[in-house]
């Protein structure tokens, strides 16, 4: 009798012990879902904030499309792990963002270096997120291809621009060294892109052309500023008022 008594002690441990470690595991499946969950809500964010930046920068409807879409399918793949009452919110967002798009404020023209590598850095997340969508299966590597070109073609529209505005403003300073330090690294950036595109060499030589402006002026500036000092010194005849300087001497003070 005492046998049997224990067996069953040492069965309904044994059973206790397997009911609590499979509760364990299934604990554990449920965090690691929440966290896989959370990291795509995380990348979801990611990829808006990228949309909203780039939307601001280049209209262009289909690479919206597609990082859209790449945030939708972050949401799905949530949904597909966890029981959620909030997807709503997500898919409203988009709505949202269709129906106010075309009326953007797209930005043309960048102020400054800071502006620049903003500009930079959105366009480089948006072409990387092109490249996981392509991954992803959401658009195919033609169209993808394009995209990306389209991307590299805006930014470097955006980048010349801006280094060509800073030159004129630095030329109109008067700081012919500042200017021509914008003017080469415009002219640098469309010389070394492999993009082609009609008015690539018309506009590098009308960069050249302003430099060499702006070069032509400060010297005939120097020269003037020159004339202008000699005519201090000298008669209408081009004689040295300065006696002593005629005769070749130095004055000593």
């Amino acid at each position: 009798m005492n046998y049997i008594i224990i067996v069953i002690i040492v069965l309904a441990i044994l059973v206790a012990l397997i009911v609590a470690h499979r509760f364990s595991l299934k604990e554990k499946r449920n965090r690691e879902l929440q966290s896989r969950a959370k990291r795509l809500v995380a990348r979801a964010n990611d990829i808006w904030e990228v949309l909203e930046s780039m939307s601001l920068l280049i209209e262009a409807p289909d690479i919206q499309d597609i990082l859209i879409e790449y945030f939708l399918y972050q949401i799905r793949q949530r949904e597909q792990l966890v029981d959620t009452d909030d997807s709503q919110e997500f898919y409203a967002r988009v709505d949202e963002f269709k129906n106010k798009r075309g009326s953007f404020n797209i930005t043309n023209l960048l102020k400054n270096d800071a502006e620049i590598n903003r500009a930079k850095r959105c366009f480089s997340q948006t072409s990387k997120l092109l490249r996981a969508a392509h991954k992803k299966k959401l658009v195919n590597g033609q169209a993808c291809n394009i995209m990306r070109n389209t991307l590299r073609r805006r930014l470097l529209d955006l980048e010349v621009d801006a280094h060509e505005r800073l030159g004129d403003a630095a030329g109109e300073r008067n700081d012919p060294a500042i200017a021509t330090n914008h003017y080469k690294y415009a002219k640098k950036l469309l010389i070394e892109s492999d993009l082609k595109f009609e008015g690539k060499n018309d506009r590098i030589a009308n960069i050249t052309h302003k430099n060499q402006v702006l070069f032509g002026n400060a010297v005939a500036d120097h020269l003037s500023k020159g004339l202008d000092k000699e005519a201090d010194t000298h008669d209408e005849f081009g004689i040295p008022k300065d006696l002593d300087v005629m005769a070749g001497n130095k004055k000593t003070f």
